[in-house]
């Protein structure tokens, strides 16, 4: 019988005289912090805390799914004013203390995740044994969302594994594996298998009952340098102000959570941990409130909602991808890793065989970076073949064209893939440029062709666009999201249309990049700005990512279809003569070597000898605002202007493409919250001004001009 039995922890007495704490959040796939599991672990410390003979308690999960992954955002996003969210915290600060104050040793037993405040609770405890599964992490990503730990991490952590690699964690959101979490002394044992789990289970508790509670006043010692910067005031100084200087450097002026973070750290080293505590439980209430944390959290609902599989959406299990370039070996290593049959065409045994050597390399990398172990790998790698003549293209169910941006030869390849195929086979094509409907015509079966845009990297980047053409079934539409769901992936559904919707954001801008180099602005002046608006990286450095060819060959194809008569820089052709193609050659808007990247002082001259422009004589101030406006404004422009042509079905939808396509700020929750944010009107004042001065490429779109008269906004309020 049970000691103690609630709706989410049983407290039971187990035959050798420990006691165990089991969580089991019900009707949830994981186990999440909700109010009611704070009221019902307070439940079960009273129950613990009446026992006279109390020699360890086991803290662990009932769910096969993970430990615990953090607090229940929906419940949190219900927090409407600051005494609520300095309760919340409060709460989980007095719990954890009191789990932390138990007179016996506690021990954690972690597998999958354990974020947040799951790795709040695991810290509170004594000792923490963790199963190596690859979905085993250990984490602390609240600024990730606009917030800081609020229950006692930034305390508890840098008194458990040093200074430099706590800031690592709650700033830079490091997650740990169990292996790397033994090794910082996040963990006090780890294991590699079941029986293994048994085994060091077995020897934590022996060692709990012997050594007892332990102290963590103190930050650990347990390397050279952690002796030689944590263990004085001078040098804890030093790691604090260097951090300091980094943020600064690095964090938008509008993302107030690291530094938040950075402070609480602060505080409870120099005054102690209550301090620290009041200064994390001041601060998280502060943040909770913050226009960055709900724009975050909005963010993270928008990409929920986006996941959900679409009603009476099978899985495919067999996939064709036809052209094993870059973006084909991406895809066909992902269907793989996924559990897809994999079979990939190209036109040649040489172009076979290059394709195949891509998707190897991929699984060495993943292997290398322990994504995958070498069996998993051999495994997964053995269910992708290769082949010139179409041979199994008459069993799969979705195909994706991964070739040449150039309609003719995307035309020509549909019609074969039409068919090699059976008529109830999905074909999608991967164009970032080209409109799908101009492949449809004298395709047999049309209503079976949508777009499947991917972004490359294939493996990192979270977003696919899937694009609905004219006469697409919305059945295809539905298997499609379900497909780039079960590949791990955030679908977007946009309208048919060259560039989609991430890519016609997205020219404008790099556009507008190249120009401001042109008019004497630098390189690295331009980067510098918008990542400090918040992009992930800039406009020039993201060009040589994409590469200086695709880029140009992108921007005209785009500009053909849409009837534009603006052509492609000749920047870009210039660059091309030179060479200089991007990150793939070596040198772009930056020389690449020995992977650092640093200002290619002569591709900004020879942007202004390529495209000579008169200079704005602005104070530098002047000119750095002047550009980031001119920069932000475009894709909020040509986001508005999307949405009036029903490229996406609203604006959450827009805003999600965007922010995971381009790397849009995501703290500002996209161009249309921005615009709705900052106030329509004050966007079309600004947008009329530039056009004034520089040209109707600045143009308010006719909605956003509307919207912006009739007091009228893109997205509903949060």
């Amino acid at each position: 019988m049970s000691l103690y039995s609630s709706e989410n922890i049983v407290v039971d007495r187990e035959a050798d005289g420990s006691y165990s704490l089991r969580i089991d959040v019900p009707g949830r796939g994981v186990n999440v912090i909700t109010r009611q599991l704070l009221a019902d672990l307070d439940g079960a410390l009273d129950t613990l805390t009446r026992q006279e003979r109390l020699p360890v308690v086991v803290i662990r999960s009932g769910k096969k799914s993970g430990f615990l992954a953090g607090a229940d955002l929906h419940e949190f996003a219900r927090i409407r004013d600051l005494p609520a969210a300095l309760a919340l915290s409060e709460t989980g600060q007095r719990l954890f203390s009191r789990l932390s104050s138990l007179a016996a040793p506690t021990i954690a037993v972690i597998h999958g995740p354990c974020l947040g405040g799951g790795l709040e609770l695991a810290l509170a405890c004594d000792y923490r044994l963790v199963y190596d599964r690859p979905d085993t992490q250990l984490g602390l990503p609240e600024v990730e969302l606009g917030l800081i730990p609020g229950w006692g991490g930034t305390q508890r952590l840098p008194r458990a594994i040093g200074l430099e690699r706590a800031l690592q964690m709650i700033l830079a959101g490091r997650r740990l594996g169990a292996r790397d979490a033994f090794a910082w002394g996040l963990a006090d044992a780890w294991a590699a298998s079941e029986t293994d789990l048994r085994d060091q289970f077995t020897k934590l508790v022996l060692r709990a009952v012997a050594e007892g509670k332990r102290s963590r006043t103190r930050l650990p010692l347990r390397g050279w340098r952690q002796r030689l910067l944590e263990s004085t005031g001078m040098g804890r100084r030093v790691v604090l102000r260097g951090t300091e200087k980094l943020l600064r450097n690095r964090v938008p002026d509008d993302m107030p959570a690291p530094a938040e973070a950075l402070e609480a750290v602060r505080v409870g080293l120099e005054r102690g941990i209550d301090a620290g505590l009041a200064r994390e439980r001041e601060a998280a209430g502060r943040l909770a409130l913050s226009p960055s944390c709900r724009n975050l959290i909005n963010l993270f609902f928008q990409r929920e909602a986006a996941r959900k599989i679409p009603e009476g959406a099978a899985r495919v299990q067999r996939v064709g991808v036809v052209g094993a370039g870059v973006m084909g070996a991406g895809v066909a290593q992902l269907a793989a890793l996924s559990g897809f049959e994999v079979v990939v065409q190209e036109v040649n045994p040489e172009a076979l065989a290059a394709g195949l050597a891509r998707i190897d390399a991929l699984f060495a990398k993943a292997v290398a970076r322990r994504k995958l172990s070498p069996t998993d790998a051999v495994a997964k790698r053995a269910v992708i073949r290769g082949t010139v003549t179409w041979e199994g293209f008459d069993r799969v169910e979705v195909v994706v064209e991964a070739a040449i941006e150039d309609l003719e030869v995307k035309r020509s390849l549909f019609a074969e893939m039409a068919r090699r195929t059976p008529p109830t086979t999905i074909l999608a094509t991967n164009t970032s440029s080209i409109a799908v409907a101009g492949l449809q015509p004298g395709l047999p079966n049309p209503e079976r062709l949508a777009g499947m845009h991917f972004f490359n990297p294939v493996n990192k980047m979270p977003l696919v666009e899937v694009a609905q053409a004219p006469g697409t079934s919305p059945e295809v539409i539905a298997k499609l999201l379900r497909f780039a769901i079960d590949l791990g992936k955030t679908p977007v559904r946009v309208g048919d249309g060259p560039g989609f919707v991430v890519n016609r954001v997205l020219m404008p801008y790099l556009d507008e990049a190249v120009r401001l180099v042109a008019e004497g602005m630098s390189i690295k002046e331009i980067d510098t700005l918008m990542r400090r608006f918040g992009m992930p990286t800039g406009p020039l450095a993201l060009l040589d990512q994409i590469g200086l060819d695709v880029a140009e060959h992108v921007s005209r194809l785009m500009a053909q279809q849409l009837g534009r008569k603006d052509e492609p820089h000749p920047v870009f052709a210039a660059m091309r003569q030179q060479g200089w193609l991007g990150e793939k050659s070596g040198r772009g808007f930056y020389t690449h070597e020995k992977k650092k990247a640093r200002v290619h002082t002569a591709a900004e001259a020879l942007v202004r000898q390529a495209m000579p422009t008169p200079v704005d004589a602005l104070p530098l101030a002047a000119k750095v605002a002047d550009a980031r406006e001119r920069l932000v404004l475009l894709m909020v422009n040509e986001a508005a202007r999307l949405l009036d042509e029903g490229r996406a079905s609203d604006g959450d939808g827009l805003d999600l493409a965007v922010v995971f396509g381009t790397g849009w700020a995501p703290h500002r929750g996209g161009p249309l919250r921005y615009a709705d944010d900052r106030g329509l009107a004050d966007i079309v004042r600004s947008l009329d001004a530039l056009t004034a001065r520089l040209g109707p490429r600045f143009a308010p779109c006719e909605g956003l001009r509307r919207r912006a008269t009739n007091g009228e906004r893109f997205r509903a309020a949060i």
